[in-house]
């Protein structure tokens, strides 16, 4: 059932679906310097920093964020989110990030390892399926 993040907002606050992944990898292109960087060269291709995606912000029908997981080098896991700048105001970020976090915690049992050769399969996979 989706969450409304802030009821004057209209926001939904949803978990991400394998039908979601085409256009949250256009999101990540967008408001990475990847696209920047790759717009007259071939297809840019993922990297774990995409980490994996767990929940979606919607607006009416549109995406307009993301919040993901990625492990780091120490191999700790690090939670963020990204949103359309357009649509993000105040903490928004913050507490998106936050409820992710709160909501995807209850359900999970935290294996760094395991996240980490998740994120690495699912990279691999997006890449072969573009």
């Amino acid at each position: 059932m989706p969450t409304t993040i802030k009821e004057k907002t209209a926001l939904k606050f949803e978990p991400v679906h394998l039908s979601d992944l085409t256009k949250i990898t256009n999101l990540y292109f967008s408001q990475t310097e990847i696209e920047k960087q790759s717009k007259n060269f071939n297809q840019p291709q993922l990297t774990e920093e995409f980490g994996f995606p767990i929940y979606k912000l919607i607006k009416g029908d549109l995406i307009i964020g993301y919040s993901y997981f990625t492990v780091n080098s120490s191999e700790e896991i690090i939670f963020k989110a990204i949103i359309k700048p357009e649509y993000s105001f105040g903490d928004l970020e913050s507490r998106f990030i936050n409820q992710s976090k709160q909501k995807y915690l209850s359900k999970k049992e935290l294996d760094n390892k395991g996240m980490k050769n998740l994120i690495a399969r699912m990279v691999d996979w997006l890449n072969w399926s573009r």
